[in-house]
């Protein structure tokens, strides 16, 4: 039996489970052997995946409860490796991790960090101080998957030498509970730095056992935000409409029809051109920005034959930053970028074994077209987003090999492109480039006893091309070359420091080093090393998560530092839950040391100073009574009003903020 807040208290149902939302458990055995229970012990908030060799992080639907993150951002920041620049506004944020993934303070992307949306990737160009594509409203999802570093990357793209990002959304079944038919989820949220508000409503519908369906709108509402010393954060307000409609059909226990649309907008009056800052030089504009993210897939697997579990999926993208001035006529201020992505993917899950080896086999490919335009009123595209379409095809294949305790895992990807101006002053309509690339990687995994494993990963990685650099005559004829090695130690154990306690950890080194750079100006090598350690604890009277982050980077083949590279960080959570797990308590440190180690004097990359922010949450889900399975959750972040700018951050972080939500689903 599985209860509606996630607690487990079957055996049987919890071996079944990954690894990161397994409670700890242990079994209690007398002198003579016999077997007289099993002692649930909860779990952390987030717990540790120990049984892979990437260094992967796992945020559940719980998680993101508890967080009541304002936006998509917001709920990655937490993540070792991982920087979130401006993490309170959706559209002027954007992700490093490792010391990739944007240019702090310029553009929002730079390719090598994908984000995957229900398996539909998402942005892929650079739009110059306008933002970047974390618009999309966090209650969507109710899952988010980080893997820092290349590792299980090549499934999506050629050139994720940072990381790739994978948000699953909201499905009807996980609000239908005990054969319900219907369900009606109801949410209504209020901050207090900035004034917000928030309202979202679920609608989940499964008439029979072949059909369900989930239908979700929301509303989210904030004024400008203040740092810790009261000064207002220009630019920082938003409104973000949102919406999702996502079904399956299930004709046959064998063959599945599913299909979702999802929508969110943010319309944005008199606010700086610079989306990462408001500085005044740059000037006012109106910016709007939607993004849809649409999928329709159909699924075979028959159930007598384990060589086929295939999927054919056709995805679509709509992202678009609408851009217009009244007082500046440069098309730089008036300009609506626009980029589709239409493809259409067949990807197959085989199982079999062969010479005492067994093998889980994921090969697929994926035909698809990138269309981008940024038209102004001169009639052509804007000159610092030229347009033309992406036409490419791609190849993948991973084999996991397992030899008992050995786990090799082989992956592969073959992706071909053709970049085609279009409608640009500078490139002539119809000029083509064409580029492709073979990349890949192997990890192992290897199971030393029955508490400690050790893992590696070495992978090859090519940044391929982007549209926007047709502008470019050396960078669009050349790829983003990189080559990452990781290693490091896990360890799972129960009755560590007493008799019913669980202790996970994880420690992830990597070195990478990337040649021929067309990202960063005058940057042509770049050499990063780090260490990352994720930790996790809990016994009968409390949990624990840990994880701290180490970068270092320079360029060129000198000791000239990377800008780019992140500034170290530690994060402890503490908490307790009460009354049958009625109440859950936490405080969460956040500690960033200071940074200097770099060329920069202002902006996002001048030098920080340390900090630490201490918050506070609280939930309380009844079981009984008038108020059975409703969910107050209260936050305090940033509690004692420390002042303080991370590093690669433009602005300062947001001020002391009072989170209240309450939800029950119906």
């Amino acid at each position: 039996m599985i209860e509606r807040n996630g607690r487990v208290a079957l055996v049987a149902v919890l071996a079944t489970l990954p690894t990161s939302v397994t409670p700890a458990w242990s079994q209690d055995i007398t002198d003579e052997g016999e077997f007289i229970g099993t002692v649930v012990l909860g779990e952390s908030r987030r717990g540790v995946i120990t049984n892979t060799a990437t260094a992967t992080t796992e945020l559940n639907q719980e998680e993101l409860d508890e967080r009541q993150a304002s936006t998509l951002s917001q709920l990655l920041d937490t993540v070792p490796g991982v920087t979130i620049v401006n993490g309170s506004t959706p559209q002027g944020s954007a992700i490093n991790i490792r010391g990739l993934g944007s240019q702090a303070g310029s553009y929002g992307s730079d390719g090598m960090v994908s984000v995957v949306i229900d398996g539909v990737q998402k942005g892929q160009e650079e739009i110059y101080r306008s933002g970047g594509l974390l618009t999309m409203e966090p209650e969507l999802f109710k899952q988010v998957k980080v893997t820092r570093g290349p590792g299980d990357g090549f499934r999506y793209s050629s050139g994720a030498i940072g990381g790739t990002i994978e948000a699953e959304t909201k499905d009807a079944a996980d609000f239908l509970i005990d054969g319900d038919t219907f369900a009606f989820r109801q949410k209504f949220g209020y901050e207090s730095n900035g004034d917000g508000f928030l309202t979202t409503s679920i609608l989940a519908w499964a008439p029979d056992d072949k059909l369900d369906v989930i239908a979700f709108g929301g509303y989210r509402s904030n004024g400008n935000r203040t740092d810790g010393s009261g000064v207002e954060q220009a630019d920082t307000a938003f409104n973000l409409p949102s919406g999702l409609l996502k079904a399956e059909y299930k004709f046959s226990d064998e063959l599945t029809l599913s299909g979702s649309i999802s929508y969110t907008e943010n319309d944005e009056k008199d606010v700086s051109y610079d989306a990462f800052s408001a500085a005044p030089f740059w000037g006012v504009v109106d910016r709007y920005t939607k993004d849809t993210t649409a999928y329709a897939a159909l699924n075979y697997n028959p159930l007598d034959n384990d060589l086929i579990d295939l999927t054919a999926k056709f995805i679509f993208s709509d992202e678009q930053i609408n851009l217009s001035s009244a007082n500046i006529s440069s098309d730089l201020y008036n300009s609506d970028h626009h980029t589709t992505r239409t493809a259409f993917l067949v990807e197959n899950y085989a199982s079999f074994a062969s010479g005492g080896i067994d093998h889980y086999v994921t090969t697929g490919i994926e035909i698809g077209r990138r269309e981008r335009s940024s038209l102004t009123d001169t009639g052509y595209n804007s000159v610092l987003a030229p347009g033309g379409t992406d036409d490419y095809v791609a190849f993948y294949a991973t084999d996991e090999m397992t030899i008992g305790a050995l786990t090799i895992t082989p992956q592969m990807r073959y992706e071909t492109q053709n970049l085609t101006s279009d409608n640009n002053l500078t490139t002539a309509d119809g000029t083509e480039y064409s580029t492709d690339s073979v990349v890949g990687g192997i990890s192992a995994f290897y199971q030393l006893n029955d508490n400690f494993a050790v893992f590696g990963t070495a992978a090859y990685n090519e940044n391929m091309p982007l549209l926007d650099d047709l502008s470019n005559p050396l960078f669009i004829t050349q790829t983003e070359k990189g080559v990452t090695y990781e290693a490091g130690v896990s360890y799972d154990g129960f009755g560590v420091f007493a008799a019913n306690d669980a202790l996970k950890f994880k420690i992830t080194g990597f070195n990478t080093r990337i040649w021929d750079g067309t990202t960063y100006q005058f940057v042509d090598q770049t050499n990063l090393h780090g260490v990352e350690l994720e930790m996790a604890y809990v016994n009968p009277a409390f949990y624990a998560d840990f994880n701290a982050s180490r970068t270092r980077g320079t360029i060129n083949d000198t000791s000239d530092y990377f800008n780019y590279a992140p500034a170290d960080r530690a994060i402890l959570t503490l908490g307790k839950r009460f009354a049958e797990d009625q109440i859950d308590l936490s405080t969460e440190i956040v500690h960033g040391w200071a940074n200097d180690r770099t060329s920069s004097t202002v902006g996002a990359t001048a030098p920080s100073d340390s900090f630490t922010a201490v918050g506070f949450a609280a939930s309380y889900i009844p079981n009984s009574g008038f108020a059975k399975d409703v969910e107050f959750r209260a936050t305090v972040e940033n509690a004692f009003n420390e002042t303080y700018r991370p590093y690669l951050s433009t602005r300062n972080a947001i001020g002391r903020n009072f989170k209240l939500s309450v939800s029950k689903v119906f």
